[in-house]
């Protein structure tokens, strides 16, 4: 019987077949993914650069500008790789969809935020160093040394990983705020402390006293914080009504920004003035005055917590039609901004003061002013990395 002589070359070209398309395969996609991201290039080159980020809540780099002495010692190259990483094209979303993705495959925490339950974020909690806070707390005390016929008060807020705990992460790793903020107290001669922790941990829905998207308190957790202020201060938080009006229901903060999660949008609401109490503002190093501690204008900006002074500001000076002599010095961070109002029909003057950002000496402002109260008023993680204190008071 004669046997078929079987042709291997066939056989060969037929086993080679497979790996030829895999091969072109692969040069066909490396060759789109290239046209990809020249096209995406060129167009991120050619495109109206963007100055400012507002899912970022910074500024973008600009076009670097091209010198001989750049180029050599590589500063030129660096600025470019900047500038093409913030111009480039669809960037915003790219950086949401690489954070979405980290959050699937289970990673909560984003660029020192946690990705809490129910859209919750969270500013991570500071620790606390022990030879900044010394240095921060001896000025405070030679300033109160050196003030002794002022009032001089305290409050210190916890931030929302000590009040809403519930919906934190697991095993995110938090400090006990109220342990440090009783450290702080403890470490200050002659001022009057007032204790934030406890009625905030008292109060009911916890989770309605902080932001979802930012680190700051909500208007529920301000009414608390004031009647607790005010009582301790010897003033009737009863005295004057007011309301809390929402004005924005569509804030994203700077947890959002961060985290680069936009999952979930916050209510901001500002209190109603007492209609028999008139004042003015004066911004003091921008020689601004209004009728007004609320900027409307903020509220079609990112930043809408600043609806509340416009955002923070070295001097500000309210003087209102308040029966009375008392001047009040409020010392701060952005946390103060959204309370002040409600102190303004107790005193005939405010000055605000914010040492981030406030150069002057404050002691001429307490002699020409006739300060007779002090109010300190920070969050727990501002104060705990506040390095300006020590600096201006010292």
């Amino acid at each position: 019987m004669e046997k078929k002589k079987v042709n291997n070359k066939n056989i060969k070209s037929r086993k080679k077949s497979p790996k030829k398309d895999y091969f072109v395969y692969e040069c066909l996609s490396a060759l789109i993914v290239t046209v990809i991201l020249f096209a995406v290039s060129f167009l991120s080159l050619i495109g109206k650069d963007r100055e400012y980020s507002e899912n970022e809540n910074r500024y973008l780099t600009t076009k670097p500008q091209f010198s001989w002495s750049s180029l050599m010692d590589g500063k030129f190259m660096d600025d470019a790789e900047a500038y093409l990483s913030d111009q480039f094209l669809l960037r915003d979303k790219l950086v949401s969809l690489r954070t979405n993705i980290d959050v699937f495959f289970g990673k909560r925490d984003i660029n020192d935020v946690y990705i809490g339950k129910k859209h919750f974020l969270f500013e991570k909690p500071a620790e606390l160093n022990e030879a900044r806070l010394k240095k921060t707390t001896d000025a405070m005390n030679n300033l109160r040394a050196n003030n002794q016929r002022i009032n001089t008060y305290i409050a210190i807020a916890p931030n929302s990983t000590e009040i809403v705990k519930d919906y934190l992460p697991s095993n995110a790793p938090v400090t006990n705020q109220t342990e440090q903020i009783n450290k702080i107290y403890q470490s200050l001669s002659g001022y009057t402390p007032i204790d934030l922790c406890g009625p905030l941990k008292k109060a009911q829905d916890p989770q309605e006293l902080y932001y979802k998207t930012d680190h700051h308190w909500t208007s529920k957790a301000v009414d608390i914080a004031y009647a607790e202020i005010a009582r301790g201060m010897g003033l009737d938080p009863a005295a004057y009504q007011y309301q809390n009006l929402p004005v924005t229901g569509s804030f994203q903060g700077t947890l959002s920004s961060s985290a680069g999660i936009f999952s979930a949008k916050d209510t901001i609401s500002i209190p109603t003035s007492p209609s028999d109490v008139m004042y003015r503002v004066t911004y003091v190093e921008e020689e601004r005055v209004t009728t007004s501690v609320f900027d409307q204008q903020k509220l079609n900006t990112k930043s809408k917590y600043e609806v509340f002074f416009g955002g923070n500001y070295p001097e500000v000076v309210i003087e209102s039609s308040a029966p009375n002599e008392k001047v009040l010095m409020v010392v701060k961070d952005s946390y103060a901004n959204s309370l002040i109002p409600l102190l303004i029909p107790h005193y005939k003057k405010i000055i605000v003061i914010d040492p981030r950002y406030y150069n002057g000496n404050i002691q001429d402002i307490i002699d020409t002013e006739s300060v007779t109260d002090m109010l300190w008023l920070y969050n727990a993680n501002t104060f705990l990395n506040d390095t300006s204190i020590a600096g201006k008071f010292s």
